[in-house]
């Protein structure tokens, strides 16, 4: 069974030649780019599989080479930024040497003087401030004990600050210079070789600018703790600490014996201090510095944006084989050294792998409709997934809806929503905003429902957590990715209402809300979205029926029907069946009027249940949209070719969970391959 479901490629191929050992057997292979390695960037928006491949590596490679796999978001804190002798920077370079200092199995543990006594010197406090000291020693005792350097029972390790003190002789206290001297005196003697000591100094001598002649260690720890551009020069040498390390470490018989290379693992970089540290790194390379770590970064976003304008962007076809490609090229600039990959949705090989794994296999059109509805999330798949191994039965039902999966007590839709926006907050904002098709809109909907000025805010938030956290650029819809808004809307559909709430966010209140905003603002079109919404759909076919015809083109009518009838279904668990009753024309479902009404009225439910994002549309129903649409094309008196020529489009489209061109404004028409159905929602 695929591990990674579309990205086994890294774990079985790429990143294995870069590190030269199997991911899975005690093989070693010949390295690609064995001089200079690529730092690899995944990107990819939330959920697509960025983290999932990051811990399946450090799971691979575990005890069998140095490796440190770091969260970038999760470093340092709001009380530790208040503290002078740490930063964010420095916490995930502490991470990253505890994690490639781990034992080894057969192999001697990894040493980093270098970084290790910048740590220390940076970690120096100013006398009487004992949040500094606090820091300083909880620092040290890790990484005496986590590299190795120290027992867990030694009682150096948890004595460092007493000790340093214990150096230093009275006198100014305000002056950090004598306490960084005795941290860097006490490491060195304890922990490090006469050698190793003299290259350390040497190391950061070499890093002071012009005219700066100080101790190097201790103007390291002075601009450090001045902070702004001091401090980032700072953290700049610590990350070129650590590349020499390992560069030092790597050299001789090491590299003539091909052993393998050390690996960092590097998670949201997207983090403000997270890309810090990875320019830096980037930055010592461009200048020329070579070394052997095998740097594999994810961040949230585009390749190309993240990457930086001389990356070179692949995909995960033309990573087979381990042949990148790549050559550094000689702009010398940082970005010329990554490769990006930014991560593509599963396609429907492996989300049919994904799924009918289970025994026993649930119905085989279920994978048709996760697709539907996840967009090839590698998040959502899998969390879908576990609900069906969780229960096999709720998946083995015809015509099932998606959203009627419980994962451990809890609907599927609601644990995904969590999982996408983990602010609580934040994610009630967006539940209610989900529905809106602009800003506008939301605006409307925050005007009815929410009171005070910090809740008026919700918009702006909301807005901004879209465009940075998931790539919204565009204005309408509201939540413009599909599975995201998808997900919100059957949150808002099963929400009940708090006791607090005046009033309260009630499906038929949103959607009556948002109907007469788009109305009062003179788009009938949007308002008819809404109308249909709440469930009225005699209103909404009336108005489409009356748009049929002159002045509207049967171009316009098209893009008018798919916006009306891709309205979210209301929360009746009989929708759908009853909607698939009146799309056929079963007995007593026929609409009053004339041919052309009672046509608008089966093909507007028709369009209706195949825009659901919770269901997908079959031969049969795609079918009946393909004859209804040839049916009204003899009607129209302008559009007849239009219209009949969109028959078959919006059949084969739809069967292959796209939505039709013809549905979309020409300048949202992409490429038909990569269309979803939610782009007109």
């Amino acid at each position: 069974m695929s591990r990674l479901y579309g990205r086994d490629v890294l774990l079985d191929d790429l990143v294995p030649r870069l590190v030269g050992l199997d991911a899975n057997e005690p093989k070693l292979l010949r390295q690609a780019h064995p001089d200079d390695p690529p730092a690899l960037l995944l990107t990819g928006p939330h959920g697509s599989g960025r983290t999932a491949v990051l811990d399946a590596l450090a799971r691979a490679y575990q005890a069998r080479l140095p490796v440190a796999e770091v969260n970038c978001a999760d470093g340092g804190d709001a009380t530790a930024a208040m503290v002078a002798n740490t930063s964010p920077v420095v916490d995930i370079l502490t991470d990253a040497a505890c994690g490639l200092c781990a034992p080894i199995t057969g192999r001697k543990r990894l040493r980093l003087p270098r970084l290790w006594t910048g740590l220390a010197a940076v970690s120096a406090w100013t006398r009487g401030d004992a949040r500094e000291q606090g820091v300083a020693q909880a620092r040290m005792q890790r990484l005496l004990t986590e590299c190795g350097l120290a027992d867990d029972g030694d009682p150096r390790a948890g004595s460092w600050a007493q000790d340093v003190g214990a150096l230093v002789a009275l006198g100014d206290r305000s002056d950090l210079a004598p306490i960084a001297d005795a941290c860097v005196r006490l490491f060195s003697d304890r922990y490090l070789h006469r050698r190793q000591a003299r290259d350390v100094q040497s190391f950061y001598a070499s890093r002071l600018g012009p005219g700066r002649d100080a101790e190097p260690l201790a103007e390291l720890c002075r601009a450090f703790h001045l902070g702004d551009d001091l401090r980032e020069e700072s953290e700049a040498s610590l990350a070129a600490a650590l590349l020499e390390d390992l560069r030092a470490h790597y050299s001789g018989w090491t590299h003539f014996n091909q052993t393998p290379r050390p690996l960092l693992l590097l998670d949201d970089v997207h983090s403000g201090h997270g890309s810090r540290l990875f320019g830096q790194f980037l930055a010592h390379r461009a200048q020329g510095a070579r070394d052997p770590l095998v740097l594999v970064a994810a961040a949230r976003g585009d390749a190309r944006h993240r990457a930086g304008p001389d990356a070179a962007v692949r995909t995960l076809a033309q990573l087979a084989g381990g042949a990148s490609g790549w050559r550094r090229p000689e702009t010398g600039t940082p970005s010329a050294g990554v490769v990006a990959l930014e991560l593509p949705p599963l396609d429907r090989g492996d989300i049919v792998a994904m799924l009918m794994a289970g025994d026993p296999p649930p119905r085989p059109e279920l994978p048709r409709a996760v697709r539907r509805f996840t967009q090839g999330s590698p998040l959502g798949c899998g969390l879908v997934r576990d609900a069906v191994a969780a229960d096999p039965r709720a998946a083995d039902l015809p015509g099932h809806d998606v959203g009627t999966l419980r994962l451990a007590g809890q609907p599927v839709t609601r644990r995904i929503a969590a999982r996408l926006v983990p602010d609580a907050e934040l994610r009630r904002g967006l539940v209610l905003f989900s529905v809106a098709q602009d800003d506008g809109a939301a605006h409307a909907l925050a005007d009815t429902f929410l009171t005070s000025d910090a809740q008026q805010a919700a918009v702006a938030a909301a807005r901004i957590h879209l465009r940075t956290e998931h790539g919204a650029a565009a204005d309408r819809p509201f939540v413009a990715d599909p599975f995201l808004r998808a997900v919100l809307v059957h949150e808002l559909r099963r929400r009940s209402p708090a006791p607090t709430e005046d009033p309260p966010q009630t499906w038929d209140a949103v959607h009556a809300t948002l109907r007469d905003h788009h109305a009062g603002a003179g788009d009938p079109v949007a308002a008819l979205h809404h109308t249909l919404a709440l469930g009225d759909a005699d209103e909404a076919v009336r108005g489409l029926t009356d748009l049929f015809a002159p002045p509207t083109t049967a171009e316009e009518w098209l893009r008018h029907l798919w916006h009306v009838a891709s309205a979210p279904h209301p929360p009746r668990p009989e929708w759908a069946e009853e909607c698939r009753r009146i799309a056929r024309g079963a007995p007593g479902t026929e609409s009053a009027g004339d041919y052309v009404r009672r046509c608008v009225h089966r093909l507007t439910h028709a369009v209706w249940l195949a825009a659901d994002p919770l269901t997908a549309p079959d031969g049969t129903l795609c079918g009946r949209i393909k004859w209804e649409l040839e049916q009204l094309s003899g009607r129209h008196v302008t559009g007849a070719g239009t219209l009949f020529d969109a028959a078959q489009e919006w059949h084969d489209e739809l069967r292959e969970l796209r939505t039709p061109p013809s549905a979309l404004p020409a300048q949202d028409r992409g490429p038909g391959p990569g269309r979803s159905h939610g782009e007109s929602h």
